[in-house]
C-alpha cells in the first residue's frame, strides 16, 4: 500500500512541477509531433509471437556448443553429418564429400564414443571412405584408426565436438514458429549471422576465403536442448577437414540430437582389438 501511495506522489511531483516550469516561462514553444502508428504487420508479427512463445525462460537462449545441457541427462547421442559438392579451385574439377559422426555418452560413467566416417576428394586427399572410432573410459582413451588398428591414449576421435564439425550458436530468439519433432514440442530460433560460430575442424579459412550462409535452430525447452541445427554454406577458397586441396561450393552441415536415445545409458566399452 506504501508503495502505491510513494508511486501515486511522484506521479503529482512531476506534474506538478511541469506547470510550474510552464507559468513561469515567458514565452512557450510548441513543438508537434506526430504519434508513430503500427502497421498492421506490425501488429500481426507481434501477435504472432506472443501466441506462439515458448516457455517462460527460453526467450533467450545460448547454444555454444550445440550439445549445451546434454551433460545433465545419464545418458544420450546426436548425430552430426557434412555434405559437400563444388570444384577444386585449382583445376576446376568437381569436388565432394561427406561425413557423419555418431556421438554416444554415459555421462554417470564417464564414457564417450564417436564413430567417424568420411568419404569424398573434397574432405580428404585420397577418396577411399574412411571410418574411424574413438572411445573414451573415464580418463583413459582409444582409437581405431583406418587400418583397424588399436592407438591407445590418442585423444581425436573421442573428444570431436559440435563446435569443431558444425559449430554453434551465441544468442538467439524465438521466430515464433513451433512443430513437434520426435514427438516432442520444439521452437524455431532466428539470430545474426555474427552469432554463429563456424566450425575450425570442418571448415579451414584464409584471407581469401569467403562465407554465405543460412542457419536454422531448433530448441526443445522440456528438454532444454537443440533438438535440430542446420546450416547452409556457400563458400569460395576453403580447406574442409583433412582436404589439402582449396574448394568452392556449397557446404551443408546438420546436427540432430537422437532424442528416443536421451536419458538411456549406452553401452560404451573398450573398443575390439584394444
Amino acid at each position: 500500500m506504501w508503495g502505491r501511495k510513494l508511486l501515486g506522489l511522484g506521479l503529482v511531483v512531476v506534474l506538478t512541477a511541469c506547470d510550474l516550469m510552464d507559468s513561469n516561462t515567458p514565452e512557450k514553444t510548441s513543438t508537434h509531433i506526430e504519434p508513430t502508428m503500427a502497421s498492421v504487420e506490425m501488429v500481426a508479427t507481434h501477435n504472432f509471437l506472443t501466441q506462439n512463445a515458448p516457455p517462460v525462460g527460453f526467450s533467450e537462449v545460448h547454444y555454444s556448443p550445440l550439445d549445451s545441457n546434454l551433460s545433465d541427462h545419464p545418458g544420450w547421442s546426436y548425430t552430426m553429418t557434412g555434405n559437400f559438392t563444388g570444384t577444386f579451385d585449382d583445376t576446376g574439377e568437381e569436388a565432394s564429400g561427406q561425413f557423419q559422426a555418431h556421438v554416444q555418452a554415459d555421462e554417470l560413467g564417464e564414457r564417450r564414443r564417436v564413430v567417424l566416417t568420411l568419404e569424398g576428394d573434397a574432405f580428404a586427399p585420397d577418396a577411399t571412405p574412411l571410418e574411424l572410432e574413438g572411445v573414451r573410459l573415464s580418463n583413459d582413451y582409444y582409437t581405431i584408426d583406418v587400418n583397424g588398428q588399436c592407438k591407445p591414449g590418442d585423444t581425436v576421435i573421442a573428444d570431436l565436438s559440435t563446435a569443431q564439425l558444425v559449430g554453434g550458436v551465441v544468442v538467439a530468439t524465438p521466430t515464433g514458429h513451433r512443430k513437434e519433432i520426435s514427438g516432442v514440442p520444439a521452437w524455431q530460433y532466428g539470430f545474426s549471422v555474427d552469432s554463429v560460430l563456424l566450425p575450425p575442424t570442418t571448415l579451414k579459412l584464409n584471407e581469401n576465403s569467403t562465407v554465405v550462409l543460412q542457419a536454422d535452430l531448433w530448441v526443445a525447452p522440456n528438454l532444454n536442448a537443440v533438438v535440430l541445427f542446420e546450416m547452409t554454406l556457400n563458400v569460395e577458397h576453403v580447406r574442409l577437414l583433412s582436404g589439402a586441396r582449396e574448394v568452392s561450393g556449397t557446404l551443408y552441415l546438420r546436427y540432430e540430437l537422437n532424442i528416443a536415445e536421451l536419458d538411456v545409458q549406452p553401452n560404451i566399452s573398450v573398443p575390439h582389438g584394444c
